[in-house]
């Protein structure tokens, strides 16, 4: 007689899938990796360095100024990791350059933060900038400018790429073009795409501008909205005065009626002779699939032509270049770092709210520690989800 055995396949269990790999992903399956966690996967909807999300483009700001001070701190351990992924990956990442913040009396917050945490710094007025850019700045007089020497330049693209080459290397695997399209929660939970299913133990959930869309599967919707922006690029009649090795990273702060008026800026770095600047706030988006369905937002270059014309010498009337970019924004502008309220195998990393890139390699870290079950090594207070939870009516 013939004897046929059967074998029934297992489908094989990770340790950990990451969902997302765009810049937030890629810095966990890394920091996961290097640590010497084991079976990690990496799920990318699009190709791995796709332009559809916040990740793309030759340059990010990059800065320890910031007017919260738990983000200068994480800021401090951030440049080390940065450091620590350049030289790993054989790659330069980071420009100096510096940044300078100026405005009105909304930059003060900057300076009360670098004292507390002793980040060297140098305070100006606007005519004492101007003197010091005397080719490139006219600002108000009486502006309060702050600059900060570590500011300076990520290049965007060439950075997620590094992270997921070593995330490769150090025996993660990385499949692109794999779009999730559910989760099903469990002890070990079952991750559904267009090309078959994963399992995992832990599940990280980092896909920005998508987030609602996979955990709403999951039955969670965060108070999250997706904003479409333009990152735009200026021709100038000095492009020397205007070089990454004679003029700063900024940022501009004002007060325009109940809000506060936000701009960015990086010198030419990115396009030869082209300077480029931004607005920190853009129209609200329903669908990150719908980002290209209306034209580019007149509206936007036109307020950022209004903030060049004021501020700065010999900058054209019209951006050369427009590219479009969104971004996933909380109601207090902070990030969610937090493991899912009723799925605890799921940790959710969303809303970074426009500045996101720079906190990548920390954000990998406290992911990775969530996941893992590992002590945080910050205070996740600010960044829970049930922050935005009205607290039940006591009887």
């Amino acid at each position: 007689c013939t004897c046929v055995l059967l074998v029934y396949l297992i489908p094989m269990i990770y340790e950990v899938i990451v969902i997302g790999a765009g810049v937030e992903g890629s810095a966990t399956g890394y920091y996961l990796t290097s640590r010497g966690t084991k079976n990690v996967l990496m799920l990318e909807q699009f190709d791995a360095l796709h332009t559809r999300g916040s990740s793309h483009g030759g340059s990010r700001i990059t800065r320890k100024a910031y007017d919260q001070p738990y983000f200068v701190k994480m800021m401090e351990e951030a440049f080390r990791l940065w450091s620590e992924i350049e030289q790993q990956s054989g790659k330069k990442l980071y420009h100096k350059t510096g940044i300078l913040v100026f405005g009105d009396n909304n930059v003060e917050s900057y300076k009360t933060s670098l004292q507390a945490n002793n980040i060297p710094h140098k305070i100006m007025t606007g005519s004492e900038a101007n003197r010091e850019y005397n080719q490139q700045l006219q600002l108000p007089d009486d502006y309060l400018c702050i600059f900060e020497e570590y500011g300076g330049i990520l290049r965007a693209t060439i950075a997620v790429a590094a992270m997921q080459e070593l995330f490769v290397r150090n025996g993660g695997q990385l499949l692109d073009c794999h779009k999730v399209t559910g989760l099903i929660p469990g002890p070990v939970v079952t991750i559904e795409t267009n090309k078959g299913s994963f399992r995992a133990k832990k599940v990280i959930v980092t896909v920005g501008a998508w987030t609602n869309k996979l955990l709403e599967t999951t039955g969670l919707t965060l108070p999250l909205k997706i904003k479409r922006t333009e990152a735009l690029y200026w021709s100038t009649s000095n492009p020397e005065a205007f070089s990454s090795s004679k003029f700063p990273t900024f940022i501009h702060k004002k007060l325009v009626g109940d809000s506060v008026e936000e701009f960015y800026g990086l010198p030419i770095h990115e396009y030869p002779g082209l300077l480029k600047a931004g607005y920190h706030s853009a129209p609200e988006i329903s669908d990150p699939d719908e980002r290209d369905a209306s034209s580019c937002d007149s509206a936007t270059s036109e307020i950022v032509t209004e903030f060049i014309q004021k501020h700065f010498k010999g900058v054209t009337k019209k951006p050369s270049i427009v590219e479009i970019c969104m971004y996933t924004e909380t109601p207090d502008k902070g990030p969610f770092l937090d493991r899912h309220p009723f799925c605890h195998n799921v940790i959710i990393g969303a809303g970074f709210s426009g500045h996101g890139f720079k906190l990548a390699p920390i954000v990998g870290k406290i992911l990775s520690e969530i996941a893992l079950g590992h002590p945080p090594s910050y205070d996740l207070s600010p960044f829970k989800i049930d922050r935005f939870m009205k607290p039940k009516a006591s009887l």
